[in-house]
Parts: C-alpha cells; structure tokens; sequence
C-alpha cells in the first residue's frame, strides 16, 4: 500500500475545486480579456474542425425606393460569411515525485505541497495566454492563440484571417494611424499635441455610426504619451477599470466613453490598440478551459506524476474594419 494513499485523490480534488476560478481569474489577467469577459464574449466552443466565427459582411444591395405598381427587386442577397480559425492548444504539467509522497504523510502537508505547484503552474499558463493576446499566431511554429498582432496590424492589406485575404476584402482591414511616440508631449508648443491627433483620427475611422472604440489599450510609452496630453486635465480617470485593479484613464471622444488602459506587460512596444470589443471573442473549448485533463500521467522510468492544466481555444474576430492601431515613426 503506497506512504499516502489519498495523495492522489488530494490532488485531484484539488485542481477539480481550482479549475473553474483559474478561467475566471485568466481573464481578469489582462485588460482586453477582462473586458471581453465582462460583455460576455468569452463563448466556449463545443468542437468541430475549426472554430468558426460567423460574419455580416455588406448590406442588401437590392432595395430601392419605388412608387405603385412599379417592379420590385427580389434578387437573392447572401450578406452572410464566416472567418475560420484553427484549435489552439497550451498545456502546463503540474509535477510530483514518489519521494514527495512519502514525505507528505499529513493531509494539511499535501495540501499546501499540492496547492504550490499548482498555482505555479496556474500562473504559467496564464503568463502563456496574457503574452498570446499580443501576438499573430506564428510564435512556438505556428502553433500560438492568435492575438491582436494579426488581427489589428500596422498593415492592413496583407496577410490572411481566418481563411479570408485582406488584400482582396477591404471589409476585413483594420484601421491604422502613426505618429511619432519617442518625442514627449509638449502643450507649450503643441496643442493639440501630435499624438492626440493622430489618436482621434485613429478613432474617428474606427467609427460606424453608433459603433466605436470602447477600449483604447496601450503600452508604457503610448500611455504615456496620453497621460502627457491630458494632465491639465482633472476629470480623465476610469474609476470603473481601476476597480478592476487596472491602471486606467478615460478617452471622450466620437461621443465615446471608451477606457485608456495601460498594459506594460506583453503589449508591443509604442503602441495603441483602438479595439471594439463587440466583435472580439475568446473560444475555449468546452471541455479545456484552464482546466486539468488527461489523469495522472506516470513515466515508465521515473518515480513521478505528472498532471496537465491545459486550455484548447482561439481568438476570434467578426469585424476588423472597426478595430484600429497607432504605431510609431520613430
């Protein structure tokens, strides 16, 4: 009979209780996630080959104003398509050795030895996910969650989204503006500075009616350089974000209310994302949202046991004309 026959058992109560506060607290990590979270776009995906992210890609062409008995149009119009994306997948071992469970003949032992590898490993895999909101999808062989840096680019008319050709599809380029973010705001000289004028075009393209920017997220230089252009001011801090934990101003503009957040973390460098997060979604898959599976894994030649946290998902988008990026000339 093994030292502690309810090592495992321990364990395995242990993630089961954690894994579902670990998917919440995932995306309370990073601002873009927590607010896609909080509008309820975080929507798990139950399988299939791809995720598929449907899309509403022109208006009906075929109506017109018209005047009694006059003909009227009943062309088919299929304004309906969809933007695939492949599964991605991120796993974190959580690893204990036959000696450990020796020595950990109490419970109150293994739970404390249980409970400090696994949120070790809970933070590893969610520093994996905070890192991959940022990046285009090529990272670890292409094997990475595709994030903001192929979605919003400073290029829009290149490359592949889901399946569809930018080059080809103008409804599916992002907005992009530049400016010069090496240089400090001066109000003396400049005023509006030159950062703000290229934020509010930047906005201001991002902006279909009654759709618009609801969150600007930036790194320490482009914040700053918004902090600069807005401290004669008093009345531009997000309370609700910093309630959040998240070090936040406020952006007022195209009759938006939109929060200015800094993310000096993974964000790229002199950089601003103008993201509509109405047409932003994170899909896990049901089954594999920060969660542990696959049992206990043991080693032929090793006195050890291995259990995965893992997360199988994507991002997705369903409308890129009305996200936006300002990068830097210098």
């Amino acid at each position: 009979m093994p030292a502690n026959p309810d090592f495992d058992d321990i364990v395995t109560t242990t993630l089961r209780n954690r894994s579902g506060k670990l998917a919440d607290n995932a995306t309370r990590s990073v601002a873009f996630l927590d607010r896609l979270r909080r509008k309820g776009k975080v929507k798990p995906a139950g399988g299939g080959r791809t995720i598929v992210q449907e899309l509403e890609v022109s208006l009906n062409p075929n109506g017109g104003w018209y005047a009694g008995a006059d003909t009227l149009n009943t062309n088919l119009h299929e304004p309906f398509s969809a933007a695939e994306y492949d599964w991605k997948q991120a796993a974190v071992p959580c690893v204990w050795t036959g000696i450990e469970k020796l020595k950990n003949q109490g419970d109150h032992a293994t739970i404390n030895l249980v409970s400090s590898r696994l949120k070790n490993s809970e933070k590893s895999l969610v520093d994996m996910v905070a890192q991959a909101v940022y990046s285009d999808g090529t990272g670890s062989s292409g094997k990475q969650l595709h994030g903001l840096g192929l979605f919003v680019v400073a290029s829009p008319t290149t490359g592949l989204v889901g399946g569809i050709d930018r080059a080809a599809n103008s409804f599916w380029q992002n907005q992009a503006q530049t400016v010069a973010m090496s240089t400090p705001v001066n109000m003396v000289t400049s005023n509006p500075p030159s950062f703000l004028v290229a934020l509010n075009a930047l906005a201001i393209s991002c902006t279909r009616g009654t759709d618009k920017p609801d969150l600007f997220v930036a790194d320490a230089v482009g914040y700053t350089r918004y902090m600069e252009s807005l401290q004669p001011l008093q009345r531009i801090q997000s309370t609700e974000m910093a309630g959040y934990g998240f070090t936040a101003l406020k952006y007022y503009g195209v009759g938006a209310n939109a929060d200015f957040i800094l993310d000096n973390g993974y964000c790229p460098s002199k950089t601003v994302y103008a993201l509509n997060t109405d047409y932003l979604y994170l899909r896990p898959h049901e089954d594999r949202d920060f969660k542990p599976f696959g049992g206990d894994r043991i080693p032929i030649n090793q006195d050890a046991t291995v259990r995965f946290i893992g997360f199988t998902g994507n991002m997705c988008a369903s409308n890129l004309f009305l996200q936006g990026v300002l990068t830097s000339t210098n």
